[in-house]
């Protein structure tokens, strides 16, 4: 068949032309050289040939060469293509013969036809899968092809029912090596075997969390720079730059759907940068100049204080995470309150209130959180901003608007706000916990304690004035004495006591017990454990129990315990140390991660600022755990996971010094579990290495290692002498 080019315009409709619309394949016969021609000159590509497996089709109506399409074997390396796939690199490699690329699609400048382009598709696929299998003995699975967007829209391809399942990186080979142009393509894919559809279940949403991985990962700056150390003996990661950068990436990703706008997740990595890095104030300023340029200051406040991204659920998102890295049975929910001093007064909330920072009456914002602690660690569940009740009257109504404070938000106190919070989190469901701990401020508050979950035993310090019975007291209405009103109310028969008055005259002795391992060895306390009954109303309320424990320094410590009757001495000791927990979140958020660093006055951003930092305390925790390891050594003094009596532990730790088998069944030379040796600080240096262009980072985390693992053992063993010689 003769075949021949025009350049007279054909235009209208397909179904106007008598004369049938045909595919010819033209490889390996003598037409080729001229299809090659045809296209190089026509397609804004060009054409130099093709190496390998390749089928090329001239497009005629009648005799009329109108178009020219090929194919050619698929790409061997490509990252959207394999994850919409799902295959891992020896499966692709086996299969790859099966996919097959629409490297070239012309339809000549001349040719006008309307939805010609989307029916030559359709041809081309069912004729190329015969022809491919035919000439190649392979049956094609899927077929790929890219569009430039700077050309094409990719409207007849979508026509055609293709799936755009991504873009590509702007890299192509040269050579044996990729060079970047910049120049991103739109994928576009087309499923020709059930076969291959039903065993790999492609799927684009694999796609969009890959590339956005590979997005985030390109945002987060640094060189980062590993020297051999003595993180390796402890089993640690060899070379973690890159692989941290990843956790990063992956740990930002839960958190990208709630952002809105595309360019928001710039601003977002920014941010958790800033917290997580080395910089001295971690407000917006210099986050922004640090991680995105002085030109993005602007661009960052309108981020964290006006841009419209959906906090709630990022906070739920981060809820669910937290729950899924720490939930466990024998959990505590953690209570407190946590301050922020401010000098000015046009901040939401701000107002002279007891500060705790500061230890008195002062100028600042005030707020309520509770955290989580488990046995794998601790972290924030959620936070209130306190408004004072004058932020309520008129004369603040300008200040609430412009500090942007919903109209909805009613004065609460801050044991009301804490009750709330407690009791919506036990329902939740994501945080099993069987205890649930808080300060003295709430503890010593008979309606807050009365109306948490009945299904947690509550821990709560008291104040050294709470009063309770002794024992409990008969009640009667006091007998008339003939003089006034007649008695009506019922009165206890005793004076309830303040529980300092109680234990300066209780003739039981002090035990000496160690609660449990902390950061600097055992923790040696003293402590009593009385039954006492609480007071409400000047009336006897449950019996509960009265912890008692002398610090060092001689100050004395009172909470409050409902644990059934039955409990033991261990089992009323056990929450004592999780209660603090809440304040070690706060601690480490505010001294390493800038929770209290913000510059801003507005209701919303404040909130997303503690937001951004509780989610950067979280990947710290995950890499702490993530870094813990069970020594396969003993330390220079016994392991205990909980309470045991200072005598026990002192015969145990001469056993393990004369290398003899300790024989306490709750002691032992080496920890059951993997322990976390990595502190806040020495993470975050790890981490700060793969943000900045650092040199000797590693080398300095080593030699901080050994001396917190010398001042370990340095503590450790002096607790324990002072201990045998008292």
């Amino acid at each position: 068949m003769d075949y021949n080019v025009e350049y007279t315009p054909f235009i209208g409709k397909i179904n106007e032309y008598k004369d049938e619309l045909k595919l010819h394949k033209v490889d390996e016969t003598k037409w080729e050289k001229d299809w090659d021609k045809l296209v190089d000159t026509h397609h804004y590509l060009g054409f130099e040939g093709s190496i390998g497996c390749r089928i090329k089709y001239y497009i005629t109506i009648g005799c009329r060469i109108v178009g020219a399409i090929s194919f050619c074997s698929a790409k061997h390396r490509l990252s959207t293509r394999d994850a919409y796939i799902g295959w891992d690199s020896e499966t692709r490699n086996a299969l790859l013969p099966h996919l097959i690329n629409n490297n070239r699609f012309l339809i000549l400048p001349s040719i006008k036809i309307e939805n010609l382009a989307s029916k030559i598709l359709a041809m081309s696929i069912r004729q190329v899968r015969v022809d491919w299998e035919k000439q190649y003995e392979i049956i094609p699975y899927m077929v790929e092809t890219f569009v430039d967007r700077s050309q094409y829209l990719g409207t007849c391809y979508k026509a055609s029912n293709w799936i755009n399942i991504g873009e590509t990186k702007g890299y192509s080979k040269i050579g044996k090596e990729f060079v970047y142009h910049g120049r991103k393509k739109d994928l576009y894919v087309y499923i020709m075997d059930r076969r291959f559809a039903k065993r790999f279940k492609p799927d684009a949403a694999r796609v969009y969390v890959y590339n956005e991985r590979e997005d985030l990962c390109a945002m987060i700056n640094g060189t980062p720079m590993w020297y051999p150390s003595l993180l390796k003996e402890l089993g640690i990661m060899d070379k973690p730059g890159q692989k941290i950068v990843e956790k990063f990436a992956d740990h930002l990703l839960r958190y990208t759907p709630y952002l809105g706008r595309s360019e928001n997740k710039q601003h977002f990595t920014a941010m958790l940068q800033g917290l997580l890095g080395d910089l001295k104030r971690k407000s917006i300023e210099p986050i922004a100049i640090a991680y995105e340029g002085i030109t993005n200051v602007r661009n960052l406040t309108n981020f964290m204080s006006r841009s419209k991204w959906d906090e709630s659920g990022m906070l739920e998102e981060y809820r669910s995470e937290l729950s899924e890295l720490l939930s466990h049975e024998e959990g505590m929910i953690t209570g407190d309150g946590s301050d922020f001093p401010k000098k000015g007064n046009n901040s939401a909330g701000v107002a002279r209130q007891y500060c705790g920072n500061t230890g008195k009456v002062d100028n600042c914002q005030s707020s309520v959180m509770i955290g989580y602690a488990g046995t794998k660690g601790y972290g924030l569940v959620d936070y209130k901003l306190y408004m004072p009740d004058k932020w309520f009257n008129a004369d603040h109504a300008d200040l609430r608007k412009k500090c942007g404070v919903p109209s909805s938000i009613r004065f609460k106190t801050k044991n009301e706000m804490l009750l709330e919070m407690v009791q919506d989190a036990n329902k939740s469901g994501l945080f099993p916990a069987k205890y649930v701990g808080v300060d003295a401020g709430f503890g010593s508050d008979a309606d807050f304690l009365d109306g948490l979950p009945e299904n947690l035993v509550y821990f709560a310090d008291i104040k050294s004035n709470q009063t309770v019975f002794v024992n409990r007291p008969g009640t009667s209405i006091p007998a008339y004495s003939g003089k006034g009103r007649k008695p009506t109310k019922v009165k206890a028969d005793a004076v309830p006591i303040s529980v300092k008055k109680i234990i300066e005259a209780s003739e039981e002795p002090w035990e000496r017990i160690v609660l449990g391992i902390g950061a600097k060895g055992p923790v040696i306390a003293q402590d009593k454990i009385l039954r006492v009954v609480e007071v409400r109303n000047n009336l006897p309320g449950k019996d509960v129990w009265l912890y008692v424990r002398k610090l060092e320094d001689g100050t004395i410590k009172y909470a409050l315990c409902n644990a059934p009757a039955d409990a033991t001495k261990n089992d009323i000791r056990k929450p004592a140390l999780m209660r603090w927990s809440i304040e070690q979140c706060f601690k480490e958020c505010k001294d390493y991660l800038g929770m209290d660093h913000y510059e801003s006055r507005g209701w919303d951003a404040w909130h997303r600022h503690i937001l951004l930092t509780f989610i950067a305390h979280l990947f710290i925790n995950k890499l702490r755990i993530e870094f813990s390891r069970k020594p396969s050594a003993p330390g220079a003094t016994p392991f205990v996971d909980k309470p045991v009596s200072l005598d026990d532990y002192l015969d145990a730790h001469i056993q393990m010094v004369n290398n003899q088998n300790i024989s306490h069944p709750d002691i032992f030379a080496v920890p059951t579990f993997p322990q976390q040796f990595m502190t806040i600080g020495l993470v975050q240096r790890i981490v700060n290495g793969t943000f900045p262009k650092v040199g000797l980072i590693m080398q300095e985390v080593d030699y901080l290692l050994y001396k917190a693992a010398s001042a370990f053992a340095s503590h450790s063993l002096s607790i324990v002498e002072k201990a045998i010689i008292v």
